[in-house]
């Protein structure tokens, strides 16, 4: 093994230009024909305030109007006393309440323009394109569509409000509710009442599914989440093994949340920490086996390969938080609500700061738009007290009509809508993780080797056949990275069955029910990856105490590769699947004499620019011989989200690498001067992929050019990372400095 050394340190140039700016929207483009525009605004802005009228009154008597607009950002509306947006649901939809005075306003500006005259603010009125009324369809939530009404005379589901601001009108809206929602005769179970989000969950008749769907302050309704996973659990009993000896006082913690832990289990013991519930009226214990099979490989990571080795050697301590009942899911509350719960009680006592979040409601597929639910929750609670989540993205089940033939239409099926990735995998602050295949002979094929009857969906290192795909919010490249999770076979002479595998290509894990005398347990799923990657977190936590989230994830993402297994896949189909690899363990922690990474820590002002040089060694470019050459460059930061709008991004951190003779020609080009004094362009160095667009809308993201032949310096050419921070007009002034980290 070649001697390891710790990364590298690097400063950036002390130069720190301004970011030029944009010009915005800028408001709508006068129509050709402007006096009936407005005549056909205002018959439009009649009919919205009828239908408005007929709705379920909310808790003042402001309208509801949906309000279309081009080319204009949803806080100009607010320009015209009596509107207040309260939601922007896509980029040409805005939702708002309207008062009487408002409409009238609306209505005088539109007259005045309908006579040939001049109003005020015009570019508003011009970037509007219609009205019209949320309807009950709009309301209903995408499991409730397809699902359908549950039978019996009662039942539970979920109402989001509107997400106003804190204050006297959100207090108010939640009041309203509650009494309402006892008139009517329905009940409250639980509630969330977050910044970005207000949630009920409540017990209604059928009678009552109605009036809610009508509910002036109504924002969507939906069936309960099932966050569960259906595991057959299979016990593989393994040979004595060496004493597990405990991780020193001073190692990291991780925490899983999830089904519980049995903490009595042999190879856990010695590591754990603490086990509480978070669950009202059960105990931590896990009675599902879930949980247990979860922090065994977040505790050891590859459990396979130290069972043969008979040596289990834990090198920090584990947590458990239960969140889910013994069936793996969560009747008695938010999920939302015991996670944050869970968050605070690890961080304030023992101060962790990674977290494994493995399940999701498979019901609900990632469609695009607003970040929701749990998902929203986990942003929050990333930058708030600066901890890393590694989340699975969720598994895919197959529907009932497809795929018809799961063999022949992999991995195409998985780059359906329906197979989107799961909440809360799309949140933006996390490390979304999704599934390789390790294993592809099951059981029945080891017998009969000669049978080719027996053939597994994916080969070693390609996605899992269950694994979801991306992308995320605003096209954002989710899941992020890829470990092994299990893979699925199918038997051909069976015509028209499902697939076949969680017992027989799966990942080997700690099993609760040890006691019966099996210490493991197989079992396939996304789930079973993403405790992997929050094991080399804590492996990073350990040999780097002071390294922030931001810096794990950056040294995550620029030592993780696309398997060769993975080449056929095209590039989009790649990233969509497997995000920006699966992360090599060794050189995401260590240095070595072939292999160096260095790695920064700043803070950004608002609409600024930082520059850094790639130090390459001139042994890079010669002798002129074929190997391998390789430069990584990796960025994450965590974010100010706000889910009221579809700007949810309160800042967007990215990287530029580009090639120049030095600083001082960089300096010219990224700055901010008068359009006729600027500079041309300087283009990325085209040869770093995926290029800027692709990757910039997350906040973890990478980029690497690899080449087996250099020939020449480039002519005295050198390479820079331009790192740049962007904040959009409603987060200006909110956060001064925003921190990030790099590693290249």
């Amino acid at each position: 093994m070649p001697e390891q050394y710790k990364h590298l340190r690097i400063r950036r140039v002390e130069n720190v230009n301004e970011r030029r700016r944009g010009g915005g929207f800028g408001g709508g483009v006068p129509p050709e024909d402007v006096p009936e525009f407005a005549r056909r605004l205002t018959q439009g802005l009649d009919r919205a305030r009828e239908k408005a009228a007929e709705q379920e009154p909310g808790f003042d008597p402001r309208y509801l109007i949906k309000v279309k607009v081009e080319n204009l950002k949803s806080d100009e509306l607010e320009n015209i006393d009596g509107i207040q947006v309260v939601s922007q649901e896509e980029k040409a939809l805005v939702i708002s309440f309207v008062s009487e005075e408002g409409l009238n306003e609306f209505k005088y500006r539109l007259s005045q323009l309908a006579r040939g005259e001049k109003a005020s603010r015009p570019d508003i009125i011009f970037a509007v394109k219609g009205f019209d009324n949320l309807t009950p369809e709009d309301r209903t939530g995408p499991a409730l569509r397809r699902e359908g009404v549950p039978g019996g005379d009662t039942f539970v589901l979920d109402v989001e409000l509107w997400p106003l601001n804190r204050g006297p009108d959100r207090d108010e809206m939640m009041r309203y509710f509650a009494g309402w929602l006892a008139k009517k005769g329905g009940a409250i179970i639980d509630s969330v009442n977050q910044e970005t989000i207000i949630l009920y969950r409540v017990r209604v008749n059928r009678q009552f599914l109605d009036a809610i769907l009508r509910e002036r302050d109504v924002r969507l309704v939906d069936l309960p989440p099932r966050y569960q996973m259906d595991i057959s659990l299979v016990h593989l009993p393994l040979g004595d093994i060496s004493a597990v000896v405990p991780p020193p006082d001073n190692a990291p913690g991780l925490v899983v949340l999830d089904s519980g832990l049995t903490t009595g289990h042999p190879l856990l013991a010695p590591a754990v920490g603490d086990s509480q519930s978070f669950l009202p009226g059960a105990g931590p214990e896990d009675e599902h086996g879930h949980g247990t099979m979860v922090a065994g490989l977040a505790l050891y990571g590859d459990i396979w390969r130290q069972a043969e080795e008979r040596r289990f050697i834990p090198q920090f301590r584990i947590f458990s938080g239960r969140i889910t009942d013994a069936e793996n899911v969560n009747d008695t509350g938010f999920v939302e609500n015991h996670v944050m719960d869970a968050v605070k009680y690890f961080v304030d006592n023992y101060g962790c700061k990674i977290f494994n979040l493995s399940f999701g409601d498979r019901r609900k597929p990632f469609a695009g738009g607003h970040v929701r639910g749990l998902a929203a929750v986990l942003d929050t609670l990333a930058r708030q007290h600066q901890i890393l989540f590694t989340v699975s993205a969720g598994n895919f089940e197959g529907e009932e009509d497809y795929p018809a033939d799961w063999r022949q239409e992999y991995p195409d099926y998985l780059l359906r809508e329906e197979a989107r990735i799961l909440d809360p995998a799309p949140a933006l602050n996390v490390l979304t993780v999704g599934s390789l295949a390790r294993y592809e002979v099951p059981r029945m094929a080891q017998r009969f080797p000669k049978d080719p009857g027996y053939q597994p969906i994916a080969r070693q290192d390609q996605p899992s056949p269950f694994s979801r795909s991306g992308p995320g919010p605003g096209g954002a490249i989710k899941p992020e990275v890829v470990e092994y999770g299990g893979n699925w076979f199918i038997d051909l002479r069976t015509v028209g069955s499902g697939p076949r595998g969680d017992r027989e290509l799966g990942e080997l894990s700690t099993c609760h029910q040890f006691a019966g005398g099996n210490l493991f347990a197989i079992d396939s799923g996304t789930s079973f990856a993403a405790p992997k990657v929050a094991h080399l977190a804590a492996l990073l936590l350990k040999e780097y105490p002071d390294a922030s989230p931001d810096l794990l994830r950056a040294l995550i993402l620029a030592h993780s590769r696309h398997p060769a297994a993975a080449s056929s896949l095209d590039q989009s189909k790649l990233f969509q699947l497997m995000g920006y690899g699966k992360p090599d363990w060794e050189s995401a922690i260590y240095s070595s004499e072939r292999r160096v990474s260095l790695v920064a820590e700043d803070t950004i002002g608002e609409d600024q620019h930082h520059f850094y040089e790639i130090p390459i060694p001139d042994d890079f470019f010669g002798p002129p011989v074929r190997r391998q050459r390789r430069i990584s460059v990796a960025l994450a930061h965590t974010l100010l989200v706000r889910r009221t709008r579809i700007e949810y991004k309160g800042s967007t951190i990215n990287f530029k690498v580009v090639k120049a003779k030095n600083i001082d020609q960089i300096m010219r080009v990224f700055r901010r001067t008068k359009k006729d004094d600027r500079e041309d362009n300087l283009p990325e160095y085209y040869k770093f992929q995926p290029g800027g667009t692709a990757r910039e809308k997350g906040t973890a993201q990478s980029s690497t050019w690899q080449s087996e032949r250099i020939d020449a310096r480039w002519d005295g050419n050198r390479l820079f990372v331009v790192v740049t921070r962007k904040v959009p007009p409603w987060a200006a002034g909110m956060v001064a400095n925003e921190r990030y980290a790099l590693v290249m």
